[in-house]
């Protein structure tokens, strides 16, 4: 449930918020994508936990590591606007890039706990 909730929170910022001067197709590919990504993984997580309780570790350890690539690629490809904000570059100001960045953040940092809660399980 936590990974629908907060990859509905990494869908909206490119629709939402303080403008940046990127196309739209760059937003797709670092918000729309990995965030279409964790629902998916998120919402066969959830019913594979409830149909095949003997199987649902191995298979949310593999779940984790989905979604902490999908916040791996937002988080990478976030650092380039955090940079420009540094920089002071026009178009970028600090409240837009943390407004794009923070949820990535927290989608990479999910996948790290998800991970974290399954590795044991499966080892």
């Amino acid at each position: 449930m936590v990974g629908l909730v907060i990859s509905a929170w990494a869908l909206i910022p490119p629709y939402s918020g303080p403008k940046l001067n990127t196309e739209t197709r760059v937003e797709v590919a670092d918000h729309v994508v990995p965030s279409l990504v964790l629902i998916a993984v998120s919402l066969v997580v959830l019913v594979v936990s409830r149909r095949k309780a003997e199987t649902a570790a191995g298979f949310s350890l593999v779940a984790g590591f989905l979604v902490a690539l999908a916040g791996l690629w937002m988080v990478a490809t976030h650092v380039p606007l955090v940079a420009q904000a540094m920089r002071g570059e026009s178009g970028v100001t600090w409240g837009g890039a943390l407004y794009h960045f923070t949820p990535s953040l927290a989608v990479l940092i999910l996948g790290l706990l998800w991970v974290g809660a399954y590795w044991s399980e499966t080892a």
